[in-house]
């Protein structure tokens, strides 16, 4: 038979599954928390101003030029005889560039992510349409 277990030594069970009943806690952390509220509050505050007007027109400068790309190569890549397309690359190479350069340099502000919003537009569609969207590269 089994011998009877002293009651005032825990089994194995009781010291894998028991719960502290005495928490030790740092002095220090109780003391402060480890970021002062009040500095990340103002840094959120101003991440989140930044982001979202930053982004928000260099979202705009990119539409503004996504529309006027569509509008300038629409009818030229829809006709079957397709004319050069020089003067469409070189007017949208100095919207992109020309424009979108002189509002990050000269103008600034929120212009200045305006401009960036251009210039990326002009890169993105010219290497998604490998070159067709932007004048770049003679259709076929």
């Amino acid at each position: 038979m089994a011998e009877a277990q002293e009651s005032d030594l825990p089994s194995l069970e009781d010291e894998i599954f028991a719960v502290a009943h005495d928490v030790e806690v740092e002095q220090g952390a109780a003391a402060q928390p480890r970021l002062p509220t009040d500095k990340a509050q103002v840094l959120a505050e101003r991440a989140r101003a930044f982001l979202g007007r930053d982004v928000k027109a260099l979202a705009a400068g990119f539409g503004v030029f996504v529309l006027v790309d569509l509008v300038m190569m629409w009818a030229p890549l829809m006709m079957s005889r397709r004319p050069s397309l020089l003067p469409q690359f070189i007017t949208l190479l100095l919207l992109a560039f020309g424009l979108g350069g002189l509002l990050v340099w000269q103008v600034g502000g929120r212009w200045r992510t305006f401009g960036i919003g251009m210039m990326l537009a002009w890169g993105f569609l010219t290497l998604v349409s490998v070159g067709f969207l932007t004048g770049v590269t003679v259709p076929l």
